[in-house]
């Protein structure tokens, strides 16, 4: 599972590009090699965040598995990714909340935005880590079955360091990178979301005993 959270980042980061691009692109520096470094930092400040979330998720999924539901809640995980990417319906009830919460962290990083000291970099970062996207979503669903804490830690880590080549890139070259990606980012999110959603139901289902030979210990290690 190491593998594929590293290569939802590698390949999701078209994604990233498009919603966090601008942003990566506005990060400058005093000088050339301070403007490499503040954009260094703010894709670390960004890992940060996930790491911190991988945490966060690990300890919910160990109690999930001391509760012996880890099958069904990857099931239900996979369910419901799939549910709000078909049912418009279902996303206009996640919406509203999630428009407030974007207003709130875009005015706790706009003054870090622009500054150009290293600290408030990688601060922007942290913030930006936080802004609601689907690819994240995915990857913290991955972390959700890991064994322990660390490792869902070590998933959302090796998500993030996946999202950082396209974005060190796109950050020097926005409007070139844009005109040579043809899928819109939208489109590229949903099957990458797919693709997590099938993970987990084969997972939920291996667990249960319901497909593969797989047991419970076995399918909680990476």
């Amino acid at each position: 599972m190491y593998v594929a959270a590293l290569l939802l980042g590698f390949t999701g980061s078209l994604h990233c590009v498009g919603m966090c691009g601008p942003i990566a692109s506005m990060i400058q520096g005093h000088a050339a090699r301070n403007t490499i470094i503040n954009r260094a930092l703010y894709n670390l400040g960004r890992t940060t965040t996930y790491v911190f979330m991988g945490v966060i998720v690990g300890a919910l999924g160990k109690i999930v598995q001391w509760g012996g539901i880890q099958g069904k809640v990857s099931i239900a995980v996979g369910v419901v990714i799939l549910l709000i990417l078909l049912l418009p319906k279902v996303q206009s009830i996640f919406l509203p909340g999630l428009s407030r919460f974007v207003l709130k962290l875009k005015g706790a990083f706009a003054t870090h935005l622009t500054a150009k000291r290293p600290l408030s970099s990688w601060l922007t970062g942290v913030f930006n880590g936080f802004l609601p996207c689907g690819l994240v979503y995915g990857a913290l669903a991955i972390a959700l079955i890991q064994a322990t804490p660390i490792e869902s830690a070590l998933v959302m880590f090796l998500f993030g360091l996946g999202t950082i080549p396209a974005l060190l890139t796109v950050a020097f070259s926005w409007q070139a990178v844009r005109r040579m990606i043809p899928w819109s980012f939208q489109r590229i999110q949903t099957i990458m979301l797919i693709a997590v959603a099938v993970v987990m139901l084969w997972r939920g289902l291996s667990v249960e005993g319901l497909f593969g030979n797989n047991t419970p210990e076995v399918v909680c290690q990476p």
